[in-house]
């Protein structure tokens, strides 16, 4: 998901950008050596020590920052990034309205922000999905593109991509890094109510 993302976020060398939920720390690490940005990343339960040794790995050590902070409760400057996104981190944030009026305040005006990541579709929940302990997980925190869509551009962003991915079912399959009957899940789901989706919106208002 991170190619189309990046992509829609319009990065040129020099951006200062806002990672929310850097995991390993790959993608940002490969926008600061590739994209010639500099990227602050957020992440609350990964340790910090990994994601700066693989930036320093990848020669962008002076244009990685990795800092443990909140998304709803931002230590930084209004209008401080040119760009703000996030893979597979946003829908697990307690209150996204209120993360959202946080990424709004920290972007510059004709800046964008994105996500990419798992959403529900619009099908029904298939027979026998909810059996399966994760279910409930799944159900309590995603939401549809539509959702997403509206919850962007209340806010002050003009959508400027929204899709969900045609590839998403096998992209699950081959990439998640899987919790307990996870994978299962997903077989038995086949992609009709569990998918992978992307909005990007570009700040048009302080």
């Amino acid at each position: 998901m991170a190619l189309p993302l990046i992509t829609a976020l319009e990065l040129k060398p020099g951006m200062r950008v806002l990672e929310i939920g850097a995991g390993t720390g790959q993608v940002a690490a490969t926008l600061a050596k590739n994209w010639g940005v500099t990227v602050i990343t957020l992440e609350l339960w990964e340790n910090l020590n990994v994601i700066q040794e693989y930036a320093s790995e990848q020669g962008a050590d002076n244009d990685v920052l990795a800092l443990k902070a909140n998304a709803e409760l931002m230590p930084f400057p209004d209008e401080a990034f040119d760009a703000v996104f996030s893979i597979g981190s946003f829908f697990m944030i307690e209150d996204r309205e209120q993360a959202l009026k946080e990424i709004t305040r920290v972007t510059r005006t004709n800046g964008f922000f994105g996500i990419a990541e798992p959403m529900c579709t619009f099908n029904p929940v298939p027979p026998g999905l909810e059996n399966f302990d994760i279910f409930h997980s799944y159900n309590k925190w995603l939401r549809t593109l539509d959702w997403n869509r509206n919850l962007i551009q209340g806010q002050g962003f003009l959508i400027t991509d929204s899709y969900y991915f045609s590839e998403g079912y096998q992209w699950m399959l081959d990439n998640f890094r899987y919790y307990d009957g996870e994978k299962d899940f997903i077989l038995h789901d086949e992609g009709r109510w569990l998918g992978l989706g992307l909005a990007v919106g570009k700040k048009m208002y302080r």
